[in-house]
């Protein structure tokens, strides 16, 4: 099974979207550091702590000294992405992930990342939400994160009709 590792803001939006359940559902082992649930607040952190409890969600605790100098380096990553990127070329795995930097400096060291539009098309394929779940939960994520990227977001929206 692929592993995942999952940064805080996709936590954040699937606890907003109340979809973090699903995160489950998809066949990819989810992992994430400790750095990312300390950046969660007391209510989200709460969230987590169900999958961390039924062992569906690993939670690593990584020492800095062991992180690679490209990684330390890179003032461009807070310590969470650092833990982030670091567990993922420790595991080979992919990462989950909404911010650009983690994204750029990810396809610069060819890691594979993903963001949350995949995982709302995962959650569709595996069955776990319906078309028109999707639709009005990434709708409704819009309106709070308004980062996302709205010309992808409208191409789901036409999809999932």
């Amino acid at each position: 099974m692929r592993i995942a590792i999952t940064d805080a803001n996709i936590f954040i939006d699937l606890i907003y979207c109340k979809l973090l359940d699903k995160l489950f559902g998809i066949d990819v082992e989810i992992h994430t550091t400790i750095n990312v649930i300390d950046e969660l607040n007391a209510q989200q952190q709460a969230a987590i702590g169900k999958p961390i409890r039924k062992k569906l969600l690993t939670v690593h605790l990584l020492e800095e000294l062991n992180m690679p100098d490209v990684v330390k380096a890179n003032k461009r990553l807070s310590d969470s992405d650092k833990s982030v990127f670091y567990l993922a070329l420790k595991l080979d795995a992919f990462i989950l992930t909404g911010d650009g930097v983690v994204r750029k400096i990810s396809g610069f060291q060819k890691i594979e990342v993903h963001g949350i539009l995949w995982l709302f098309d995962q959650f569709i394929e595996n069955k776990l939400i319906t078309k028109k779940i999707a639709r009005v939960q990434l709708k409704h994520l819009m309106e709070y994160n308004k980062r996302l990227p709205v010309e992808d977001c409208e191409k789901r929206f036409l999809a999932w009709k």
